[in-house]
């Protein structure tokens, strides 16, 4: 984030400037537009190219690690006036940003070190990391290695009951804590449901090709919401059911194979005998449901077993 100079910035480094004695002039400075910067001091060649004198100069203290500062032209033509440099701004839009290298640790590094002390914690299975101060991340200065963007964890505490935990982070390592921050959170567990890929109305029977499984946090899980793709296939839904979302225990229901009034085909069977018959539905059912159905030639009333569409077995 950049950041404009504060008046205790500049009235510091006019001091520091002012104090400066026996300045040689300099010719042919440059403004530069970014300098990045690796010291705790703001020089004067961190501000001008192509000096000839005095680029080593000190005139301030540089930004925090990972911070940036911004001089604009009034300040800059203050210091070109003081250590009486052949140079002015050429617009009020002139500036220098200064930026303090830094070694940041990602907030990829945290959670994976976060990780390991919870799975030492006891702490499996799929689950997402809920911290209080959002997506933290770590500023080291330069000077340490960028390759070993480390940070470990000196104690951590972890509530089982509630999955909430507590940790410091120290980085680079517990042996050479440069960098320390309180972090606190909860873990998210995650559970995994069906839903279906497209809209389905009833009467339409679902395959596995409907079904797709979606991550959720197992608090939007509710008591009665289908977690089972097994118990959705070869059902249909109730009324109009809608893809992507959750289906609950009642909405699904046995197609119905037969219907009131359908014709059916009736089966009767005695040992290796079996026979044939027209008949009507007197009532609705799915695949094993016992209902009653009408012989057509006797204009009987029997009890059948639903076996396929517009298909029953006499009892």
């Amino acid at each position: 984030m950049t950041v404009r100079m504060t008046s205790v910035m500049v009235t510091a480094i006019l001091i520091s400037v002012s104090c400066f004695i026996g300045v040689k002039s300099v010719t042919a400075a440059s403004l530069k537009s970014i300098s990045i910067i690796s010291s705790d001091t703001l020089k004067l060649g961190d501000i001008f190219d192509n000096l000839q004198h005095n680029a080593d100069y000190v005139i301030g203290p540089a930004p925090q690690p990972g911070k940036d500062m911004t001089l604009n032209a009034r300040t800059l033509y203050r210091i070109a006036v003081a250590l009486d440099m052949p140079w002015r701004p050429s617009s009020t839009a002139d500036q220098v940003t200064i930026r303090r290298d830094a070694v940041v640790i990602s907030y990829d590094h945290i959670e994976e070190s976060l990780r390991n002390s919870l799975k030492e914690k006891g702490v499996s299975g799929r689950y997402d990391l809920e911290l209080n101060n959002g997506r933290p991340t770590m500023v080291l200065p330069d000077d340490i290695n960028k390759n070993n963007e480390n940070v470990e964890i000196s104690k951590i505490s972890y509530d089982r009951a509630k999955d909430y935990f507590r940790a410091t982070l120290v980085a680079p390592s517990v042996e050479n804590p440069l960098k320390t921050m309180q972090v606190s959170g909860r873990i998210d567990r995650i559970s995994t449901v069906p839903v279906l890929t497209s809209n389905l109305q009833n009467g339409d029977v679902i395959s596995d090709a409907d079904i797709e499984m979606i991550e959720i946090s197992q608090r939007d899980v509710q008591h009665n919401m289908i977690t089972n793709k097994d118990k959705m296939i070869g059902m249909t839904p109730r009324r109009m059911a809608y893809a992507g979302k959750f289906l609950q225990e009642g909405s699904l229901i046995r197609p119905q194979l037969v219907n009131r009034g359908d014709s059916v085909n009736i089966t009767f069977t005695e040992g290796a005998l079996v026979l044939t018959a027209k008949g009507k539905a007197l009532q609705s059912g799915a695949k094993g449901d016992l209902v009653r159905v009408t012989n057509k030639n006797s204009s009987r009333t029997i009890d059948a077993v639903v076996t396929a569409q517009h298909q029953v077995i006499a009892q």
